[in-house]
């Protein structure tokens, strides 16, 4: 049985919950995974994606580097733990329409995976 420790995890941006909403967006867009992800004082509280961009939360004639993105990400609602197995990932993943999954020991933030990588 493989578990998510066995993987070699991928990398993406990771900033502060108080970074500008403008500086996310344009971070994700230039990310290959699409994905940014939201790390305060060492440990895991969301992540950010087309889907939380497109979600219609955000305020069409708001400025955008005047938000911080804290409260527009989503939280901590499916991560994987390094002790996962990748069956029990890959249908986390499935289910949920998940693109990545972040893995996190703890709060404390590790790495994202695909279902490529699974």
């Amino acid at each position: 049985m493989k578990l998510l420790r066995d993987i070699p995890l991928r990398t993406v941006p990771v900033v502060e919950p108080q970074t500008s909403l403008a500086e996310v967006i344009e971070l994700m867009e230039n990310e290959p995974l699409q994905t940014v992800v939201i790390v305060g004082d060492g440990m895991y509280l969301g992540i950010y994606t087309p889907s939380d961009r497109d979600s219609g939360r955000i305020p069409a004639d708001t400025n955008r580097d005047a938000l911080e993105v804290g409260p527009y990400a989503s939280g901590l609602r499916f991560v994987g733990a390094p002790d996962m197995t990748t069956e029990a990932a890959h249908g986390l993943m499935a289910r949920h329409d998940l693109p990545v999954l972040p893995v996190v020991a703890g709060r404390i933030y590790k790495g994202v995976l695909t279902t490529e990588d699974l």
